[in-house]
């Protein structure tokens, strides 16, 4: 898995906001990219069976209503005109029953029913008229409500646009009937006409309604596929976080490094500002352990003379079966050392048969470095202490942290190592004792016997060669994990979960996940006990808990307004439809025969309307005029303030809801202007008239249908506007209705009376308030349905929101555990390479190393909480060395802390780190480095000097040598700053040269480097001065040249090398770089440190062995000898003034 996976998103719902095109099928597209049609199509079948259900359900209500009121309000009812609703009542319910069938014929089987369903219904309204031709013309009483359920609710419209066909065929079904009804008189074509023009908005507005419908669906497959995608991403990133972490510490530990990586990234942004850190000592006692200490015979011949590849894959082969062995044995391996692995038995959890597992370990780990050892004809061998007793481990420093271990006990179990026996397992009696009868043994060497720690702790020792009988015991028990193969590959492998298809998992999880997507609320398990655990688990009872009954609100009040303030990407079409219904209704209007005088009062109002609808849909077209924009917004002024508003239109709810609410006050006026601007006392004249003659009811001021007709259309435009809240549809919809009905009742009571009605019978003015009453109980319960599938889509986002933030921090925590594992350059190159099991090594030329130790550390849990803070402290210093010239943390042993710099090719390119801000102690350690040349050039590569002249050529790859210079002195002004808190001296020494560096372990990777330099400089500390820089020629050459003093201290014994000459950085009483002497024209200190180097050129590191430093004349004799006749007179100046000169240099040396 690459590491965008985890990042990226399906899709970036907010770029929506900038397409040229239609958002519901940019949508569309990317479905088809994911392949994710046939999830679709079956969210659209899941939500066809449900709202075909619930239509059922309304119009069984709607029907039966119908008959109750046909019966209660019509004098002389005749039973055989409710005949078709009757009918109608009996056999919709088997179009549900068919319609439930899943199987391949679902879709003709949906179409059928949906064809049937909208056709019975449109003869339904009119066939009772038809057939009865009745004296006055009767119009429609549920056009708008077979409309509304052809595109809303039947299964047809869940299936594209063929809902468009049915819906276009039942309006040609009622156009035709009221041009059949009405007679040829000039006012009753104006009627068909406003009519028509009435229903072909209403499909406009629907079929608008389908596409928003389908925008809101793909956008809800997209967002569950996005969380599924993310979840599995989750699982994958926390199970590496969790085998990172287990790669340095026990599980017991686990909690608690990630409380403390969790308080890393708390407030990141400010993380920088913050002035101090707790520094967490995370330290664990462990009473009864088995202590394994192993080390690497001839471990020295195979850095020294192997190639990089070559060594890195032996010792990765070594450690990664030994921590196969160390599984299987139920063994916590702790650490490596270069040739070192230490691993303990007992921990985290004690079980009795500790001391066995720890000896089986052993002996498994000799017999796989001889088996290895043969196979590659190499001379390799193990010795190996075991000892049982108490430790204490735990984690120290602020960063790269390790787990490690402290004790007396430990240290006896290096001392058994250190005087034991290749190939043989140096065990303590306490051990012993702890070990049945299965192994054997023999009396323990004499230099055991020896050891002054040993004899101190009255230890006696014993060598184990191997078990009683030739087959081994395996100690087992019920909680251990058994690995299935020692096969390296086969136990790579068994990580793969990590690196499987996330999105070919996604789309299996996807079919399921389809079943779970909102498609409606389940009245009757809402009403169910909520206290039951089971159902609080499923994704409705628990979106349920969440939102009230009645209303779909959301419970907290902060997640309501949240849920407002998502911003309507749709509001365009809309407002565009909005102005569109104020042209329908002002046709309607004029064919009503509106006075001319109020023209420009209707003008006027549509000139308002289409600048609210300008300011909404400013910015889509802007972007459509904008072939290749140059830049993100409009450059002249008016155009960018149309723009920003548009924008605000469609991301503040409250600006949008203005707009809207505005639109419909000026649509009322539009719709109701010419009633109530009506004459009353000559409309009543008019009617009387008519009524006399017995003459079909007219009106001159208006027609009162085409008055409730734009109305209802207000309704239809309140129902499509996805930005607008529910609440606020239901109190605007409510107030234009009882308008509407004060309008009918009060004021022109009688023009409502005399027009036409919707049943044989039924007063007029009731025939408009049934006609608007049904819808406005339909349209709220539709409004609700779809108020609650949003806010459940709402809900599942915040879900998915979370999961990122999750998903986000836990990558994030990643990056710091594996930056604290591994070199950051190095642990983005092995994430790469893990999946293909390769091995990651490489081979730096010019690497400075350094080793800092620690004096006088005693290793109690006092000791330990100095040895935590002086790490911490080194650490805070280590974080201002991240730059160019970066120091990298390789470990710390014991008491000794150990870094290198120059690692790294490419050292800007690393990502940054949020680590805690630096105490001032480090940060003034820094600025007081008195290194003659400016930090800032170092970060630059170019390395200036006060007193260097200009024909010295400066490598830029030793630029390494010195910054690890000027950390090494950061690192004494620290003990000098803490003296008075923490009692300490620092050992320092610094080599520098070409090391070879890789990542040995699979499961738990580790990264070290190796080879004469590491050697060196392990050596310059071991044999050093407390609180002086000890280094090596080469690097005392380097440093000279970047005018640092450095004095000429002695030959120094170095194992396998004999006397090499060493030096000390020249340091005054303030701890500052003392100054190089000006070159001589003639470079003659050119020619004796390259005599020197050419004279001493280790191949290899020494033993320890300590030297106390001899006198500078004495020196410069030593060295005389050494070189004999080679050196002139010249020569012997030059050595005398770069060894410090004579007595009489005043201070200088």
């Amino acid at each position: 898995m690459k590491a965008k996976a985890v990042k990226d998103e399906v899709l970036d719902f907010h770029s929506l906001t900038r397409i040229r095109g239609l958002e519901w099928l940019e949508l569309r597209k990317k479905c088809r990219d994911l392949k994710l049609e046939g999830i679709v199509d079956r969210h659209r079948v899941r939500s066809a069976v449900f709202n075909f259900t619930r239509f059922i359900i309304f119009m069984e209500m709607l029907l039966a209503s119908h008959i109750i009121m046909a019966v209660v309000m019509i004098k002389d009812l005749e039973l055989i005109t409710l005949l078709p609703e009757m009918i109608l009542m009996v056999i919709m319910p088997l179009f549900l029953m068919l319609s439930l069938r899943d199987n391949e014929t679902y879709y003709i089987i949906h179409f059928i029913c949906s064809w049937v369903t909208g056709l019975l219904l449109s003869l339904m309204d009119i066939v009772v008229v038809i057939c009865q031709k009745p004296r006055f013309p009767v119009v429609p009483c549920y056009d708008h409500l077979v409309l509304l359920s052809v595109y809303t609710m039947l299964p047809i419209a869940y299936q594209g646009y063929n809902s468009v066909y049915l819906g276009a065929a039942v309006s040609m079904i009622y156009i035709t009937y009221v041009a059949w009804s009405v007679d040829t008189r000039e006012s009753s074509v104006a009627a068909l006409i406003a009519y028509a023009s009435y229903l072909f908005f209403i499909n406009l507005v629907l079929v608008f309604f389908v596409c928003a419908r389908e925008y809101r669906f793909l956008r809800v497959i997209l967002t569950r596929y996005q969380m599924v995608f993310q979840n599995l991403a989750l699982k994958a990133v926390m199970k590496k976080e969790k085998d990172l972490l287990e790669s340095i510490l026990p599980r017991t530990m686990v909690r608690t490094l990630q409380e403390d990586v969790k308080s890393r990234l708390q407030d990141d942004d400010d993380f920088p500002r913050r002035s101090s850190f707790t520094r967490k000592l995370f330290i664990e006692p462990f009473p009864e352990v088995s202590i394994l200490v192993a080390d690497m015979v001839n471990y020295t011949y195979l850095t020294t003379t192997l190639e990089v590849s070559d060594l890195v894959e032996i010792l990765h082969e070594l450690f990664v079966n030994y921590d196969l062995a160390a599984k299987k044995n139920r063994s916590l391996r702790i650490k490596f050392l270069g040739d070192a692995y230490n691993c303990v038995a007992g921990i985290p959890v004690f079980f009795p048969n500790h001391a066995n597992s720890c000896v089986d370990q052993a002996l498994e780990m000799i017999s796989i470095t001889k088996d290895l050892s043969h196979r590659r004809h190499l001379s390799i061998n193990l010795r190996i202490g075991v000892h049982s007793g108490e430790l204490l481990a735990g984690i120290i420093g602020r960063i790269r942290w390790q787990f490690d271990i402290w004790s007396k006990d430990v240290d006896i179990t290096n001392r058994l190592e250190g005087s034991g026996r290749p190939g043989m397992v140096h065990v303590s009696a306490r051990t012993l004792r702890l070990l049945d009868d299965q192994y054997l043994f023999e009396e323990g060497t004499e230099q055991a016997r020896q050891d002054p720690i040993l004899k101190k702790a009255q230890v006696h020792t014993y060598l184990i060669s191997g078990r009683v009988s030739d087959h081994d015991f395996e100690f087992s028990d019920p909680e251990e994990e058994v690995v299935s193969s020692s096969s390296v590959t086969s136990y790579r492998f068994s990580l793969g979960d990590i690196y499987d298809d996330i999105e070919t998992k996604t789309m299996r999880e996807m079919v399921h996940e389809v079943e779970k997507l909102p498609v409606g609320r389940d009245d009757l398990c809402n009403c169910t006990d909520r206290s039951d655990a089971i159902e609080k688990l499923t994704e409705r009872f628990m979106f349920n808990g969440q939102v009230h009954f009645l209303i779909p609100v959301f419970r907290s009040w902060k997640r309501e307004k949240r849920f407002h303030n998502q911003p309507d990407y749709l509001i365009t079409y809309s407002m565009t439809l909005m102005f569109l219904a104020g042209l329908v209704i002002f046709l309607m209007g004029i064919v009503d025969g509106t006075s001319t005088e109020r023209l420009p009062v209707f003008f006027g109002l549509l000139v308002a309307l289409f600048l609210l609808c300008l300011v909404a849909v400013y910015k889509k077209l802007w972007l459509q005029t904008q072939r290749n924009p140059a830049s993100e917004y409009p450059t002249a002024f008016f155009s960018l303030c149309l723009f920003k508003l548009s924008q605000l239109a469609e991301y503040a709810w409250y600006f949008r809801s203005a707009l809207v609410i505005q639109g419909v006050i000026l649509l009322y006026f539009l719709a109701t202007l010419r009633v109530y601007s009506c004459d009353i006392a000559q409309l009543e004249v008019d009617i009387i008239v008519t009524n006399l003659v017995n003459e079909n009811p007219i009106s001159t001021c208006f027609m009162p249908w085409s008055v409730t007709y734009g109305v209802t259309i207000i309704l239809f435009l309140l129902l499509i506007i996805d930005g607008f809240p529910f609440f606020l549809t239901l109190i605007v919809s409510a107030i234009l209705v009882a308008s509407h009905f004060c309008t009918i009742h009060t004021f022109y009571g009688l023009a409502f009376e005399r027009s036409e009605s919707t049943v044989e019978g039924l007063r007029s003015d009731y025939a408009h308030t049934w006609y608007l009453l049904t819808f406005f109980v339909i349209y709220a319960l539709l409004g609700r349905h779809m108020a609650y599938i949003k806010k459940s889509c709402f809900f599942m986002r915040l879900r998915y929101e979370e999961k990122m933030k999750e998903t986000t921090y836990r990558t994030h925590s990643i990056k710091i555990i594996m930056a604290n594992m591994l070199p950051s350059h190095v642990a983005e190159v092995f994430k790469e390479r893990q999946r293909h099991d390769e091995l990651y090594y490489e081979n730096f030329d010019k690497v400075a190393v350094m080793f800092a130790t620690i004096e006088q550390g005693v290793e109690d849990v006092m000791g330990l909480r100095a040895l935590h803070e002086f790490i911490c402290f080194f650490d805070d210093l280590l974080a201002t060395y991240q730059n160019k010239y970066k120091i990298e943390k390789i470990k710390v042993m014991g008491w000794t802390y150990m870094v290198a710099c120059g690692l790294e090719v490419d050292h800007s390119a690393d990502p940054p780190l949020h680590i805690p801000e630096l105490s001032e102690l480090s940060s003034e350690s820094r600025r007081r480095s008195t290194v003659s040349f400016r930090l800032g050039s170092i970060e630059s590569g170019n390395a200036s000097s006060e007193h260097t002249q200009s024909k010295w050529d400066h490598d830029e790859d030793d630029m390494a040598v010195v910054v690890m210079a000027d950390f090494a002195l950061g690192l004494l002004r620290v003990m000098r700053k803490i003296e008075d808190a923490l009692k300490g001296n620092l050992k320092i020494g610094i080599a520098h040269g070409s090391v070879m560096a890789g990542v040995v372990g699979l499961s738990k990777p580790y990264y070290d480097i190796w080879g004469h330099t590491v050697n060196m400089a392990s050596r310059m500390t071991t044999t050093g001065v407390l609180n002086e820089i000890h280094v090596t020629l080469g690097t005392a050459f380097v440093l000279r040249r970047f005018n640092i003093r450095c004095n000429y201290r002695g030959m120094t014994f170095v194992k396998g090398l004999g006397e090499v000459p060493t030096f000390l950085v020249g340091l005054n009483e303030d701890l500052e770089f003392q100054p190089n002497h000006n070159p001589d024209p003639n470079h003659s200190d050119d020619m004796l440190f390259e005599k020197l180097s050419l004279r001493f050129a280790p191949s290899f590191v020494g033993t320890y062995s300590p030297s106390s430093g001899v006198g500078l004349d004495e020196g410069m004799e030593e060295l005389d000898e050494e070189l004999g006749e080679e050196l002139d007179g010249v020569e012997s100046k030059e050595t005398e003034r770069l060894t410090g000169g004579s007595i009489s240099c005043e201070g200088e040396c």
